[in-house]
Formats: C-alpha cells, structure tokens, sequence
C-alpha cells in the first residue's frame, strides 16, 4: 500500500526531526554521565534526556518553518535548538529548584 505525498513527506519531516532529536538527547546524556551530574536512575536521567530534547526540537522545528528557513539550515537549527534548548530547560529547572529551596530555608527559620 502507497502513502500518499500528502500524508508521506510530513511522515518523513517529523522523523528527521525526531531523529536529529533523538541524536541531541543521546550527546546531552552522554555529557551528564561524563560529568558524573545523573539525577537518580540513569534510565530515568535517560529519557528525561531524550523527551526535553525531542521538546525543544520539535519547537525549534516549528519555529523555523514558521520563519520561512527551508532544508539544512532547518536541520542546523533543529540539531542545536535540540541539544541547547534541553540544555535551557535544565538551568531553568535547576533555577526553581534552588529558589524552591531557599524559601524553605526560609520558611524553617521563622
């Protein structure tokens, strides 16, 4: 049975970028292990990995095409708005966390 083009070539655009995502996830967690900074289980600290970056892809993948960028220069900014996109939303979450936590202290001490 033949896809149609209509229903084929999205098929295919979303898997390059999910691709090109999935390869940004792997070096952000090969990263973390080669700094020893892994949050609990590594199959957790893993897929963590790999769905921020598929996050932060898909988002730069749409706001490349929405700005009109077309082949590779979409590919370039998919494969580093994945891996620096993942790499925000851990310094963001990190940020938070450590907010959170001072106004426990805080709280601890009146």
């Amino acid at each position: 049975m033949k896809l149609s083009t209509e229903i084929a070539l999205p098929v295919l655009t979303y898997l390059w970028v999910c691709g090109l995502s999935l390869l940004s996830g792997m070096a952000t967690y090969c990263n973390r292990i080669c700094k020893g900074e892994t949050l609990g289980s590594p199959y957790s600290s893993f897929f963590l990995d790999i769905f921020y970056c598929q996050m932060a892809g898909l988002i730069t993948y749409f706001l490349a095409v929405s700005a009109g960028t077309e082949g590779f220069l979409t590919a370039a900014l998919v494969s580093t708005g994945s891996h620096m996109g993942a790499r925000l939303i851990f310094a963001v979450e990190s940020l938070v966390m450590h907010t959170v936590h001072l106004h426990e202290q805080t709280r601890e001490k009146d």
